[in-house]
């Protein structure tokens, strides 16, 4: 958890133990470290250490690191910029204690924790900045096109599901299997397709329709 609020920081602390453990760090920069000395898998970050600066956050994906901001009054269009920018949710502060636990968990099966209608604006700001790549899309779309066919029916159900913005408890309510069925089909869909996450299978799965 990286943040400069200590009473701020407790309580979203307290909200998570003792379903999971919790470490602090002060800023970006030691969230590396972190992630090598405790093999921390997510950070929750307090939006009033980014200074309106979000550049630090591609650093997160590049340390395989899923991230959680906690901010105030965050407009859609810099959410929807931190998603892009390799962030797998944002929750609002005045909710945090309430919400914190709910959103960890939901992010460490793999959906992402933002507003769901904002789901379809992130893919498509995904696109338009592929958009410049337009040859190497098109040869990647008939690799991808061959790739789809590997899928199986079910597994191209929950693929579609994905793209619109589904939850994996969601998905495995439609289909009527359990959500550890639709982790593995989406695990075997991933290497299929070669994406690492659902914010890229859905970007994929635009791209090509």
């Amino acid at each position: 958890m990286l943040s400069a609020r200590p009473v701020l920081a407790n309580n979203w602390k307290s909200a998570l133990l003792p379903a999971h453990d919790v470490f602090m760090v002060n800023q970006l920069e030691d969230i590396r470290g972190l992630a090598i000395r405790q093999s921390a898998v997510m950070i929750i970050i307090d939006a009033e250490l980014l200074n309106n600066n979000d550049s630090g956050l591609s650093q997160l994906k590049s340390d395989g690191l899923k991230a959680l901001i906690i901010g105030d009054n965050w407009s859609e269009e810099r959410q929807i910029n931190a998603l892009v920018a390799g962030v797998s949710g944002y929750c609002e502060n005045k909710s945090a204690e309430v919400l914190l636990l709910r959103a960890t968990n939901s992010i460490l099966r793999g959906d992402l924790w933002i507003q769901r209608h904002l789901v379809p604006k992130v893919i498509g700001t995904l696109v338009e900045l592929n958009s410049t790549r337009t040859t190497q899309v098109e040869k990647r779309n008939d690799c991808v096109q061959k790739n789809l066919r590997s899928l199986t029916s079910r597994e191209l159900d929950v693929a579609k599901m994905v793209q619109t913005g589904e939850s994996n408890k969601m998905i495995a309510n439609l289909l009527n299997i359990s959500e550890r069925t639709v982790k593995a089909h989406l695990t075997s869909i991933f290497q299929k397709l070669d994406v690492r996450d659902r914010l890229h299978l859905a970007l994929l799965l635009k791209e090509i329709n």
